[in-house]
């Protein structure tokens, strides 16, 4: 499967641990779903609890873990071993949090807890894992390069294509850009890791918005790469994945047939691919029989007959860890690897091809384009930018695309007997704000808010497009607003250079009203969640990351039973269980506006228990038009 998380640790775990005091039936609850592998159920159980004890807090953080979360599973983990000495901990947690440890650049911890799971693990295969992490480890402990003089690389997050969930492996081909997304839970869930499977998104280069490609097959798909203006698909089932091709058709593409021609392996895995512009040869990734690793570098010439030659292992460039994702520009090949060598998970490398044909000896590109964590599927634009997808810390998902630009550092300006820095050059943020549906510029109101202060930093009308000085480096919202469309919002990171592209895609409310969001229930004078509120809330988180940019309302109400004071402090505590609940989720605190209405805001009549029932409630409504502070 050519999905790019984090690595999930194959070790045994000693079932016969000890529970702690708080809270034993939920213990053993959590316990169980741990080992059936039901890590979303534990996630969403373990969250409802008021306190859990240190080991539990394990089982609670592993889980974040192998759901591709990081940031939780490092907060969980941190908390864990905070009151649990690690020695008391069973081999898997203490590599898990080893990994998480290396991302975060912290070395000389992650090497303990590497060194300490050694020490309880037997299994050749696991011992051969943590000897690899402990080898990265300390190659990123012992790493010093000297920086470059005269530039430096500058990595910025493309927040406009990456959501919470993964997305990587980004092609541009003509003004369009792909990427795989596994974002949508519409696709279904994958048994393996309980994401949704692989999709194949697209957007332009001026589009803020990337849409799926809609010729999904059943499980796994994304783009593998392109030869010529024929678009490559990887698809897989039951763990293998074959090339499909799909020709353009319009402004669109036909859909994806298996790729005969191609010598696709019977029992292997075929990933990525590039074409070698000067041989004609097409390289891709794959761990079919004859691989000298988990997966190698193969090359494949075309026959006259329009066929393909038996593949060959490029011997010169594979190990007995992972080669994939080739990318080559000229005679230098990039791809991702992931043994003793990197920094911590897959880097990128990169071999020059020599005057016999064969590849010399592979060379890690340096920080920042590689990190502690994943980072792969290189994408060449020009010597001075490229993109890449990496999992390092602070990205939107498990894993983001990035783009890495060189920006030139000016030497010092002699003048006279001293050294004078030359003038700063200054930088815009520029960008659109747009009708989603119709694509046309409009007129809005546009807000800059510090994040870490909320105060605003601009504010004013936009017409279409927009021009700014680049604020001061740092974390950012902005918000738009205009009359018949839906309030808009979304985090803008800030680095301290580079231009800055952000489009504001406005949604009209026309949209919106075809789309009816349940309502939650509650019984008479309780604040707590129904059993069956979870699946409810699903559809609306669900709706929010569809909808990456709204902002929504979370409307308390009661019946008239009671004085409305109280009712008003009771519908205010039902709004905030469900902001609470939907946080924990994941949605940001600031897309959601919780509010109580008291028993002012019937939906029926208060004439019956049923009705009184009925008026029990917590209902979403997104937000339109400008709010009322700047009317």
């Amino acid at each position: 499967m050519r999905v790019l998380l984090f690595f999930a640790c194959t070790f045994c775990i000693n079932q016969g641990a000890a529970w702690l005091y708080a809270q034993p039936s939920l213990a053993r609850q959590i316990e169980r779903l741990y080992y059936k592998g039901d890590y979303a159920s534990l996630v969403q159980k373990a969250a409802k609890a008021e306190k859990l004890s240190p080991r539990t807090l394990l089982y609670w953080a592993s889980a974040h873990y192998r759901l591709g979360q990081s940031s939780e599973a490092y907060t969980l983990y941190g908390k864990a071993f905070a009151q649990l000495d690690p020695t008391q901990a069973e081999a898997p947690f203490l590599a898990e949090y080893g990994r998480l440890c290396v991302e975060r650049g912290e070395t000389s911890q992650a090497i303990q807890l590497f060194q300490m799971a050694l020490q309880k693990t037997t299994a050749p295969d696991s011992q051969a894992l943590l000897n690899l992490y402990l080898a990265q480890a300390q190659q990123l402990k012992n790493y010093v390069e000297d920086p470059p003089k005269d530039f430096r690389w500058v990595v910025h997050n493309l927040r406009p294509y990456n959501s919470a969930a993964g997305d990587y492996s980004l092609f541009i081909h003509k003004g369009r850009v792909y990427f795989i997304s596994r974002r949508d839970p519409a696709r279904g869930i994958d048994p393996n890791d309980q994401i949704p499977y692989e999709s194949l998104y697209e957007a332009t280069l001026a589009d803020s918005l990337p849409k799926p490609v809609r010729f999904f097959g059943s499980k796994h798909e994304g783009i593998a790469g392109f030869v010529g203006d024929t678009l490559v698909v990887y698809r897989s089932a039951r763990r293998r994945g074959d090339f499909y091709i799909a020709y353009p058709q319009g402004t669109s593409w036909t859909q994806p047939v298996k790729w005969k021609a191609f010598p696709n392996s019977r029992r292997g895995s075929e990933d990525a691919l590039c074409v070698d512009p000067k041989t004609g040869m097409i390289i891709f990734s794959s761990d079919r029989k004859g691989s000298k690793g988990l997966k190698d570098l193969w090359i494949t010439r075309r026959l006259p007959d329009g066929k393909f030659s038996e593949p060959e292992n490029i011997s010169e460039l594979n190990t007995p860890e992972n080669e994939d994702a080739p990318f080559i520009v000229g005679d230098t090949l990039f791809f991702a690897h992931d043994g003793p060598r990197s920094l911590g998970g897959y880097d990128i490398f990169y071999s020059v091809r020599q005057a016999d044909g064969r590849w010399g000896k592979p060379q890690r590109l340096p920080q920042p384009i590689n990190s502690p964590a994943h980072d792969s599927y290189l994408f060449f634009v020009h010597p001075d930018s490229l993109y890449l997808s990496s999992g390092r810390v602070g990205g939107l998902g498990n894993i983001d695309l990035y783009l890495i630009v060189k920006e030139p550092v000016q030497p010092p300006i002699a003048q006279r007997d001293t050294l004078v820095a030359p003038p700063a050059r200054g930088y815009t943020l520029t960008g659109r704000v747009y009708d989603t549906q119709t694509q046309q510029l409009m007129l809005a109101v546009v807000r800059l808010v510090r994040l870490s202060a909320g105060d605003s930093v601009w504010q004013g009308e936009i017409q279409g497009a927009y021009q700014r000085e680049k604020p001061p480096a740092g974390q950012y919202l902005i918000y738009a607003y205009a009359p018949g469309y839906a309030q808009y919002v979304a985090p803008l990171v800030v680095p301290d250079t580079g231009d800055m592209l952000h489009d504001i895609p406005m949604i009209p409310e026309t949209v919106l009203k075809r789309i009816h969001l349940p309502r939650l229930h509650f019984n008479f004078d309780k604040y707590n969640l129904r059993t069956e509120a979870p699946a409810a809330l699903d559809t609306v988180i669900q709706f929010l990351r569809e909808y990456p940019t709204l902002c929504i309302e979370v409307a308390g109400h009661t019946d008239s039973i009671g004085t409305r004071a109280y009712n008003q402090g009771l519908s205010e505590r039902r709004a905030h269980t469900v902001y609470k609940y939907l946080q924990e989720k994941g949605i940001p605190a600031y897309r959601l506006v919780p509010k109580g209405y008291s028993e002012d805001r019937p939906l029926v009549p208060n004439s019956t228990p049923y009705n009184r029932f009925l008026n029990r409630r917590v209902e979403f409504t997104p937000l339109t038009g400008k709010p009322s502070s700047l009317e």
